[in-house]
């Protein structure tokens, strides 16, 4: 029976240039035996590209600004949802931009467009602090939470997305696309956007993981290629 493996990029998949070389042949072997891998990250498509292009990344499928939109790996749009327009304008008063080191927002395939910009799938601020990152983002989810979700960032940073999906919900999406069975998804990330897809499938989180994801589960590994090598001893 075909196998998904989904992980998140940053810390997970990529923590150093000897340890995704690791990665990228078990992903490869993985592969090789019929099973189909998906990278589902936070980072916005023409900032996956770049990695993909430096890395020479191989995936089937790629989940990207959390999971606000799907991609396959020709770059084909598969599934997208946005932010609600008509709150972006409120949203932004409350995100003390003048206090932001740094602010972008990104729509489906644009990586770089500005607030006014339609159809928004991620807006990514960075603070100075990770105090001001933190309370910025209780403000977001407690007053918008209706809308949107938002993720803090280890880098003093906060992520906001739809709240009609994330990493989790958009593997279901591709799960029934391609018919392949629950307990055949196995799942790995670190942060706190990785939770729900960690909690929904067979999922594993890296060792040096937040605090929420250690809490939720006990299966660790130290990369992406330990889990490849205990899913194919199970199998």
């Amino acid at each position: 029976m075909r196998k998904i493996l989904a992980s998140d990029y940053d810390h997970t998949f990529y923590v150093n240039d000897e340890d995704i070389e690791l990665n990228k042949k078990a992903v490869k072997r993985f592969r090789d035996a019929g099973n189909l891998f998906i990278i589902a990250t936070g980072r916005s498509y023409m900032d996956l590209q770049k990695k993909v292009n430096a890395y020479n990344l191989v995936y089937d499928y790629a989940i990207i600004d959390h999971g606000a939109g799907i991609i396959d790996n020709e770059g084909n749009g598969i599934d997208s949802i946005f932010i609600e327009n008509t709150i972006i304008p409120s949203i932004k008063k409350d995100l003390r931009l003048e206090d932001s080191i740094s602010n972008f927002c990104c729509s489906m395939f644009e990586s770089r467009v500005d607030f006014e910009h339609k159809n928004l799938t991620k807006i990514d601020v960075k603070y100075k602090t990770k105090e001001e990152a933190w309370q910025v983002n209780e403000i977001i989810n407690k007053k918008y939470g209706d809308y949107v979700i938002s993720y803090f960032l280890t880098s003093n940073a906060i992520e906001i997305i739809s709240n009609k999906t994330n990493k989790s919900h958009a593997i279901e999406v591709l799960a029934e696309l391609l018919e392949i069975d629950k307990r055949n998804i196995y799942t790995i990330g670190d942060g706190y956007s990785d939770m729900e897809m960690i909690r929904d499938f067979n999922g594993y989180r890296m060792e040096n993981s937040v605090e929420g994801l250690k809490k939720m589960t006990d299966k660790s590994v130290k990369n992406v290629a330990e889990l490849v090598e205990i899913i194919q001893k199970n199998h």
